[in-house]
């Protein structure tokens, strides 16, 4: 099976393409599609919607909002001593998905080789990151590739900078008023989004198909047990 066909079985048939991910485990490919839709992603916000006019209010609101996750109190020069900072930080946008995805993928694939090492699942690492790495084209390239389109249509007057997960039209953050929560549990709700549950299922039936002694529930058991943990933590403001 080519890499196009694999690309193509993640979405139609994932049985089909995780069984011959077992076989040939690869991962360029999918992390070249992340990596190109996320600075796509980035290149919107950063040239598109945060344009040198409004960029201080943008800023404004995304330290703000990240002030008040931490409870922190900030003063004004504090305040535009973090608006210059952003501004330098604006000049390297494309950075910031070459260092976060490869940075987010890889201690997730070695929780998961970690877990199932120890629940004898029978997989390998390279396997393990395989799986993530096809997986999470559902999550952030084609649900990345719906933000592009969302940030488009909004534009630049109804846009909110944090958290990112947000930005997603299929997101429940969308129906919540975000001054009716904390920080804290208005980004663990803006996880949950409709990309999210397609995601954890591809990766629930990829993590059962590379392992010799791993079923569809034990798999199941442990995706969703993780993510509800790391949802805990996140409304608890202890994850980003």
């Amino acid at each position: 099976m080519t890499e196009l066909q694999k690309l193509f079985a993640i979405v139609t048939s994932p049985t089909r393409a995780f069984d011959a991910i077992r076989l040939s485990p690869t991962w360029v490919v999918p992390l070249l599609l992340v990596l190109i839709v996320n600075i796509g992603i980035q290149f919107v916000v950063y040239n598109v919607i945060a344009t040198d006019g409004n960029f201080d209010r943008v800023a404004r609101e995304k330290i703000e909002w990240d002030a008040r996750a931490s409870g922190t109190v900030l003063t004004p020069t504090d305040l535009q001593s973090q608006i210059n900072a952003l501004r330098r930080q604006k000049t390297y946008w494309y950075l910031g998905p070459l260092i976060g995805i490869p940075l987010s993928l890889l201690p997730m694939a070695i929780f998961f080789y970690i877990v199932l090492r120890l629940v004898r699942a029978g997989t390998t690492f390279l396997q393990v990151f395989s799986v993530l790495c096809w997986s999470f084209v559902i999550y952030r390239a084609i649900g990345g590739l719906f933000i592009i389109a969302a940030l488009l249509v909004h534009g630049a007057s109804n846009f909110f900078p944090v958290p990112a997960e947000a930005w997603s039209p299929t997101s429940l953050a969308q129906f919540i008023p975000r001054s009716s929560l904390s920080p804290g549990m208005y980004s663990a709700i803006s996880k949950l989004d409709l990309f999210l549950v397609w995601w954890l299922a591809v990766m629930v039936i990829g993590l059962s198909r590379v392992s010799r002694n791993l079923t569809i529930a034990r798999s199941c058991v442990i995706v969703s047990a993780t993510e509800v943990a790391y949802l805990g933590l996140n409304a608890a403001g202890l994850l980003p």
